[in-house]
């Protein structure tokens, strides 16, 4: 006789407590991001109801930050209350945004465990739960993230530098991962489906353009290989905020939810949402699921040519929504052109925007103009700025180039101070 599929949600990376772009809401006091955060979650919660889910699985960064707000932690737990309120046992599992970097320190989803919350697991171990549903058994292995701040005060960290390190993570991985799946007996009579609940960067796994201006290449990265493994039916990942399966068209699904949520503009064209999993022991299957967020994020490009750039920049403008919407403009101008620009108007047409971020010129320079600017009277972290801002094809990277080129130019600052 067939199995009954168990229908599950997985979801994860809803990052409560990002307020980039967001604004204090009059009515309610709450700043206006973690209203569209809680929305949008809210509405995956909505559909996952709907579709019937009999599970949740969380994989992870609930927060901002390891110390979130009592605000945010209200927020998020609301969102959760609606699914173990309707009988859905939700499995949550630590991610480094939840994690604290000090051994014994409980993480920022612990209280879930401490006051015993029903229907709620928290998995802050690599560790195996087995969980009844309202459809049958499922056995779940947890493996969260690894703190480098803990890992490294283990005694064979000492002494390995960037490099080594990563490598010893990523064995670490590895070796956890291995002891998880062999609690899995092959030759058992329970055959019950098997999740695997993972916060981590697997090899292969694509960033999303957001994060791609922030992921050190010193990230440990785990192997796609001991992940597709025929002990699991399906492979729940957190932690990389694009969507994606990186085992498709084979056995066992390996699967990044993405975020339900855009938080920044590098985000502004992936979709957004989770993933609806039909999980049955050996033929598991899933649908992602997306949902519109909360808010666009919307980035008007102009490229002006001829004499009229406020004309062609307000005709752009009205060809798109602006009402409810985080606005960004920019426009590639020449510099001779630069004085013909009406930014009265242009800010004008924009103050529809519930926000607008940004308007920003772009000015075509020549070659000659470009060197004069790199040499003439600027500093190098003005002359760097200046360089950056010519690179359009870095702009995530803009800032972290900056933050890493600092300790240089105090250091090239204090040597002229002594000299």
């Amino acid at each position: 006789m067939p199995q009954k599929p168990i229908r599950v949600m997985h979801f994860a990376d809803t990052h409560f407590g990002v307020e980039l772009y967001g604004k204090l809401d009059a009515e309610t006091g709450l700043n206006t991001r973690l209203m569209d955060f809680r929305r949008s979650l809210e509405r995956c919660i909505e559909i996952a109801l709907e579709r019937g889910v009999d599970l949740a699985v969380f994989s992870g960064d609930a927060y901002k930050n390891r110390d979130p707000r009592q605000t945010d932690q209200r927020e998020f737990a609301a969102c959760i209350r609606k699914l173990t309120d309707k009988g859905i046992p939700v499995v949550m599992l630590v991610g480094n945004h939840d994690m604290p970097n000090v051994r014994g320190r409980a993480s920022s989803v612990e209280i879930y465990r401490t006051l015993g919350v029903t229907n709620v697991h928290i998995l802050s171990k690599p560790e195996r739960l087995d969980l009844q549903t309202p459809a049958g058994k499922v056995r779940i292995l947890g493996m969260p993230y690894l703190m480098k701040g803990i890992a490294v005060a283990r005694e064979e960290f000492q002494g390995k530098n960037l490099d080594e390190t990563r490598r010893l993570l990523e064995d670490r991985y590895t070796t956890l991962i291995n002891a998880l799946t062999d609690t899995i007996e092959p030759d058992s009579e329970d055959d019950s489906p098997v999740i695997f609940l993972g916060h981590f960067w697997v090899n292969g796994a694509r960033l999303s353009s957001w994060q791609q201006g922030y992921f050190s290449m010193q990230e440990p990265q785990v192997a796609l290989s001991d992940l597709k493994n025929s002990a699991f039916d399906y492979v729940a990942l957190g932690h990389i905020h694009k969507h994606q399966d990186l085992n498709k068209g084979s056995y066992p699904p390996v699967v990044y939810s993405g975020s339900p949520d855009r938080i920044d503009f590098g985000e502004k064209n992936e979709p957004k949402g989770f993933c609806l999993v039909n999980l049955v022991r050996g033929e598991t299957t899933y649908e992602y699921i997306p949902v519109e967020a909360a808010r666009a994020l919307l980035d008007i490009e102009v490229d002006v040519v001829g004499d009229e750039p406020t004309e062609q920049i307000l005709a752009e403008i009205k060809k798109h929504r602006l009402r409810d919407a985080i606005v960004k403009l920019s426009y590639k101008i020449s510099q001779q052109n630069l004085g013909l620009v009406r930014s009265k108007d242009i800010k004008e047409a924009l103050s529809y925007a519930y926000y607008l971020v940004s308007i920003t010129p772009r000015i075509e320079r020549d070659a000659a103009a470009r060197s004069r600017l790199l040499t003439e009277s600027k500093t190098p972290r003005e002359a760097l700025a200046l360089y950056l801002e010519m690179r359009q094809d870095w702009t995530t990277r803009h800032a972290k180039i900056l933050e890493y080129a600092e300790p240089l130019f105090k250091s090239l600052e204090e040597e002229e101070m002594v000299g």
